[in-house]
């Protein structure tokens, strides 16, 4: 039996699942800067204070997806309390533009674009596990620390 936190809204269904938020866009969307920020509002809403990885998928018969909304659910302010975002995406140039972008930039954000959904869920988990590995290692050597 797996537990999921769930909302629908008209744009987007948003889940919480074993510590992964996963937005779907349904098909037909509009996909505009304001309405990337108001999916996460609402996300951000589902479980007030909860952080997380975010998996978004996009379907393929999406009506518009604006680079500008993609480009900030990159940013510092849509990654706060974010530790990995997966963005699918239907289209191949926007992989293409977010591969030269990690090549050249190498953002300290962690935030990628893929067209595979299972190739992204699996980065994003790593991320966040790579992550909460580093925070155990870290709180490891304190406790030694203290038995000295």
């Amino acid at each position: 039996m797996q537990h999921t936190l769930s909302i629908s809204l008209q744009e987007a269904t948003i889940e919480f699942s074993m510590g992964l938020y996963t937005v779907r866009f349904h098909a037909e969307a509009v996909l505009d800067l304001n309405q990337i920020m108001r999916v996460e509002d609402a996300r951000r809403d589902l479980l007030p204070g909860g952080t997380g990885p975010v998996l978004v998928l996009i379907p393929k018969n999406v009506a518009l997806v604006e680079q500008e909304a993609l480009a900030w659910m990159g940013t510092e302010p849509a990654m706060q309390g974010v530790p990995a975002r997966a963005v699918v995406v239907p289209s191949s140039i926007q992989v293409l533009r977010d591969q030269i972008r990690w090549a050249l930039f190498k953002p300290a954000v962690p935030f990628r674009i893929f067209r595979n959904p299972q190739v992204a869920k699996g980065w994003a988990l790593d991320t966040w596990y790579d992550q909460q590995v580093g925070q155990e290692i870290d709180a490891f050597g304190d406790l030694r620390k203290l038995d000295v």
